[in-house]
């Protein structure tokens, strides 16, 4: 165990190890944090800032890309409702401020995203920053807005993998724990009738969420009753799956399981298909939780695969900013876009609403107050309600079982919730059943 941790923290010190960290004291001036333009607390309203900062780095391009889909939209929903009613009160300077949203491509690697924090830091002075999008784009730049003592709202990374970065002080973390993905993942097999005995096989990149969850899966699957096939982990942008197909023959897999990028399972599997490798079930975080990852595959490998749903339209959620429901988020974007919705949607805009809470609370721009605030959220959300725990600086949040079936015509698949047993206030829209081969 702790050399599976001593592996997670190593990952993460790699891939933060190349990012350019500035001095604290380059921003003593502004008092440790972003809010330059704010000046001191005697300035006068006519020295207020135009906006108050909000930054924002997000995959738009690379391999984790589908995750950051659905940026800007869903942040300038609540930009557009907050500054039509003036902005925020900021009582140093006795008005209202708009606020503006400062958006930056990490291109999916964790190096460019602790470079692009850095320079919304620093360049754009930016008074808070959300963080999200896997441990390669959230951890880079929670610990950036970590050493430049800058607010930070964190979510969509694994709580394992994010607590490896810290510990923190300046940032505070909203998403589902691993731990509690494994047990829901056995849950789901077991309804199945794959229980004791069945062979799992694993499908874990050498990354810092791939080394978390196999922490994870090492301890709780054996503990029940089912055998490992472990090929190792591997680097990602494999190509050649051969010698990992082979083994999961010779073991007689039936389920797989892991936490790929979509381009590797995409691989993976047509590869698993050209070679005669033939399966129960695949159940797996990251691969494939969204439409286009998951249609990248041909629908009759992609027909049956499931994973966690950590929102949809169907969650009994609504917005702190005007009520809108799950639903109502979803069929707004489909229809401004002619998109499907997918997951992190929900989370994009529910990290404006802790935000947006966190800076009126504070009615400040001292980095310290808007800190102090996130950390005394209690907020109802369009992704359920954020309290954060004062040590770890965690809000857990809620996951259910989702699988993908084809539609009426039969040439693409689309994500529904088959189990709810570990959050019945979700409910399921399908029924969870083995893939038909």
């Amino acid at each position: 165990m702790k050399k599976s941790r001593s592996r997670v923290k190593k990952a993460l010190l790699i891939a933060l190890a190349t990012v350019v960290l500035v001095s604290k004291a380059a921003l003593a001036g502004c008092g440790g944090g972003g809010g330059c333009d704010a000046g001191g607390g005697d300035a006068g309203s006519s020295d207020a800032p135009e906006f108050i900062k909000i930054g924002i780095p997000n995959p738009a391009t690379g391999p984790i890309a589908s995750f950051g889909i659905g940026t800007p939209w869903a942040e300038q929903l609540i930009e557009t409702a907050i500054n039509d009613d003036g902005g925020i009160y900021i009582e140093e300077y006795d008005k209202k401020i708009p606020i503006k949203c400062y958006f930056v491509d990490t291109e999916s690697d964790p190096t460019k995203a602790g470079e692009v924090t850095q320079q919304l830091i620093t360049n754009e002075d930016v008074d808070i920053l959300i963080a999200r999008h896997t441990p390669d784009t959230a951890l880079p730049v929670s610990q950036m807005a970590e050493t430049m003592q800058v607010p930070c709202v964190s979510l969509e990374c694994p709580v394992e993998p994010w607590l490896e970065g810290g510990p923190y002080e300046w940032v505070y973390h909203s998403f589902w724990r691993v731990a509690d993905n494994c047990d829901m993942f056995m849950d789901m097999w077991q309804e199945l009738g794959l229980g004791e005995g069945t062979v799992v096989g694993y499908l874990f990149p050498n990354d810092a969420d791939g080394l978390a969850w196999l922490d994870v899966f090492n301890e709780k699957l054996p503990e029940n009753g089912y055998v490992i096939s472990d090929p190792g982990t591997y680097p990602k942008g494999n190509t050649d799956w051969t010698a990992v197909i082979n083994k999961f023959k010779a073991d007689g897999v039936e389920v797989l399981t892991g936490c790929d990028i979509a381009p590797d399972f995409a691989s993976f599997a047509a590869q698993a298909e050209q070679q005669g490798f033939e399966y129960k079930l695949v159940t797996m975080g990251r691969a494939f939780l969204f439409p286009a990852d998951a249609n990248a595959n041909p629908p009759e490998i992609a027909n049956g695969l499931s994973n966690e749903v950590w929102w949809s339209p169907w969650h009994p959620w609504k917005s702190s900013i005007d009520g809108m429901t799950c639903e109502e988020l979803a069929t707004a974007y489909e229809e401004k876009t002619g998109e499907g919705w997918s997951a992190p949607m929900g989370y994009k805009y529910a990290g404006m609403e802790i935000a947006v809470d966190a800076l009126t609370r504070a009615a400040s721009l001292d980095p310290e107050k808007i800190r102090d605030a996130i950390g005394e959220t209690d907020l109802d959300t369009i992704i359920g309600p954020i309290k954060y725990d004062p040590e770890t600086h965690v809000a857990p949040t809620p996951i259910v079982g989702g699988q993908w079936k084809l539609n009426d015509a039969g040439d693409a698949v689309d994500l529904m919730i088959v189990y709810n047993k570990n959050n019945t206030n979700i409910p399921t829209n399908a029924t969870w059943e083995l893939p038909k081969k």
